[in-house]
């Protein structure tokens, strides 16, 4: 038999911290609560006179309070300083981070959740520096009930299960617009279960030592049996049952963050002993060559009758000596969150066997395996005929996005994850969704998917049918997918079309950016398609009137307008008579003088009234002119002059005949 211990295991920092403050104390001295989860260390600790209290109300005033490591709320300060008691505040300083961020989420305004046991005495303290106003919940399916809000604040038992903790948080995000998650579980713990996970997976059997009201302990004990580990979970070497363990070749020790180290070598040094005295029955293989008959082999397919259900597991009655084990991670995918929810004493199954079978009580069977040879074998019809299949996004890692089909799990890389270049896949966990498989081993348990052919076969689709309906001329109504410095792709529904940005507006631009934004909607023109290539030239600005146009309207030839100068040049000046138009003032419409330089003449802002003279819509050139006005107003003296000459010799010839007669 080889027996080996944990990499991680046993007192974490805060809690050797706390038992050594405690060991430290004065006698006398009182804790609030057991200083930890584990009554053989509170018993040492009580016999050196540091005994524990339910309420500050039995401590005497004056005298000295040892706070455990679970922390306590701020009023449980406040009374303490009204008692004149002495604090020895031995709070985890994970803890006291777990209580400050709790605070501050709700001092911000946010929506407080802590995810943890709510009769923990470490949850009660966190809610109650959050002014008791939290959502405390621990299961997926409390995470799904809670009320929509704008930003939620999480803040986490230091204890609590890393995979669990990472179900409820995916779950989270759907139930706000904004997840603010302080990641307060403790990283010992994390060490403590990633240890115990990875030795229960090569051994026999595991031992869980701590006290039994310990959460981490018993969240041990928890992740050993969802690998299909026999485990057993004792507070001291006084409970084991060395019986249990005959037979077995390979036995894992692994121990709470508040159990000592002397109670784990108690432990060690019993199984070291069993060890010793020879009690492994027979090696591997002998028992290979020993035909139990009672015994089925793995992959045999049984029937049975459930005995018994507790909230990990089932025990099924299949013929043999020991009942077989059904683990609630093999009931179904996802698996339950309680076994007793899914099956029930006196149900009949039928299981496979999951595990060699060597020895007596470690029978393990599975509902799981049954129900994935059928979806295996769904899955590579799937593959060999090209369909697409369903699926739903568990979690990311770095490299793309783990996914559950049916009872399999498969892969989705994180370039297989979208058409277009993405960082993270986050936003698919929870949502179901169609891939194509791309790889796939059954043997290997491998399965490679990718959604992005799926979203790009779709695309197509959709591009091939807008295609025929796009033709030059049309308008069409496109939202702008990506900005360019020399344009805008614009999305006529499954097909994108360029709009250069000398199309985009009729006045110059300073950029694109400027104008248009993402995701912004607008009537373009079909300027040109070339079929051949699946180019597509689009206009803004052809469905506008073109502003010089407009303007101009307002104005003929001949009409005297006021223009400022806005540009010399060696031959006239540029005038704007309107914001939309300008003409030319050439030096011969200036003056008369030969040789005239027009800086001489005029400046730049100079007003002055101009007649307009020629009007060339198809080149939008205006000519303009000062001399014509000038001319004007010589024909205009000439006229008068003239027409009142005549008046006055008319009137002379009239008199003289009336004189006459």
């Amino acid at each position: 038999m080889n027996v080996k211990i944990a990499d991680a295991c046993g007192f974490c920092y805060g809690v050797r911290r706390a038992v050594d403050m405690a060991l430290a104390a004065e006698k006398g001295t009182h804790t609030l609560g057991p200083i930890i989860h584990n009554p053989q260390v509170v018993s040492r600790l009580s016999d050196q006179g540091i005994t524990p209290v339910d309420s500050l109300d039995e401590v005497p005033d004056g005298a000295a309070i040892l706070i455990r490591s679970h922390g306590v709320g701020p009023l449980v300060y406040q009374e303490a300083e009204k008692k004149n008691l002495k604090i020895i505040d031995a709070t985890c300083p994970h803890v006291k981070k777990a209580q400050q961020d709790a605070k501050k989420i709700v001092e911000d305004g946010k929506k407080l959740v802590i995810i943890g046991e709510k009769s923990h005495p470490e949850v009660i303290s966190i809610s109650q520096w959050g002014v008791n106003r939290a959502i405390i919940l621990d299961r997926e399916k409390e995470a799904e009930k809670i009320p929509f809000s704008d930003c939620l604040g999480v803040v986490v038992q230091t204890t609590f299960n890393q995979e669990q903790f990472k179900r409820i948080a995916a779950i989270l995000k759907t139930r706000t617009r904004q997840l603010d998650v302080h990641m307060t579980i403790c990283t010992a713990t994390q060490q403590r279960q990633n240890a115990a996970v990875a030795l229960a997976r090569q051994s026999d059997a595991m031992i869980v030592i701590g006290g039994k009201n310990s959460a981490n302990t018993g969240r041990l004990a928890e992740v050993c049996r969802q690998q299909g580990c026999p485990t057993y979970h004792v507070e001291t070497a006084a409970e084991l049952e060395t019986s249990r363990f005959c037979g077995m070749k390979n036995i894992g020790i692994t121990a709470g963050a508040s159990t000592p180290d002397w109670i784990i070598q108690e432990v060690v040094k019993i199984m070291e002993n069993l060890q010793a005295e020879g009690t492994e029955v027979m090696s591997e293989e002998l028992l290979d060559k020993y035909d139990y008959e009672e015994n089925p082999k793995k992959g045999d397919v049984v029937k049975g009758t459930v005995i018994s259900v507790n909230d990990d597991a089932a025990y099924v009655s299949i013929g043999t000596k020991a009942e077989a084990i059904l683990p609630k991670k093999e009931m179904a995918v996802p698996a339950p969150e309680k076994a007793s929810d899914f099956v029930q004493v006196g149900q009949e199954l039928t299981v496979e066997i999951a595990n060699n079978i060597k020895e007596e009580g470690a029978i393990v069977v599975s509902l799981v395996k049954m129900k994935k040879v059928e979806d295996w074998k769904e899955v590579r019809e799937a593959f060999e005929q090209g369909e697409l299949i369903e699926c739903t996004g568990k979690e990311t890692n770095k490299a793309g996005l783990v996914v559950s089909i049916k009872s399999l799990r498969g892969f989705i890389p994180l370039s297989q994850g979208d058409v277009r270049f993405v960082k993270s896949l986050d936003y698919l966990v929870g949502q179901t969704f169609q891939v194509k498989v791309i790889d796939i081993d059954e043997h290997k348990n491998r399965l490679v998917l990718s959604r992005k052919a799926v979203l790009e076969a779709e695309r197509e689709q959709k591009r091939a049918e807008a295609l025929e309906h796009i033709e030059e001329g049309a308008v069409l109504e496109g939202t702008v997918v990506k900005i360019m410095p020399y344009g805008a792709f614009i999305d006529l529904g499954g097909v994108e079309g360029l709009l250069h940005i000398s199309d985009i507006s009729w006045k110059r631009i300073s950029s694109v950016d400027a104008v248009l934004k993402t995701g912004e909607k607008l009537q373009v023109l079909v300027q040109k398609f070339d079929k051949e290539r699946n180019r597509i030239s689009l206009s803004l600005k052809a469905l506008q009137k073109n502003p010089w146009i407009a303007a101009i309207e307002k104005f003929e030839v001949g009409d005297v307008v006021k223009g400022e100068v806005k540009k010399l040049l060696p031959f006239g000046a540029i005038l704007a008579i309107d914001p939309e138009l300008q003409g030319l003032l050439h030096v011969s419409e200036l003056t008369d003088k030969r040789g005239a330089v027009v800086k001489d003449l005029v400046n730049i802002g100079d007003v002055m009234n101009v007649e307009i003279i020629g009007i060339d819509t198809d080149k939008k050139k205006i000519s303009l002119s000062v001399l014509a006005i000038q001319k004007d107003e010589e024909e205009k003296e000439v006229r008068d002059y003239l027409e009142s000459s005549q008046s006055e010799e008319g009137a002379t010839i009239g008199d003289t005949v009336e004189e006459d007669k």
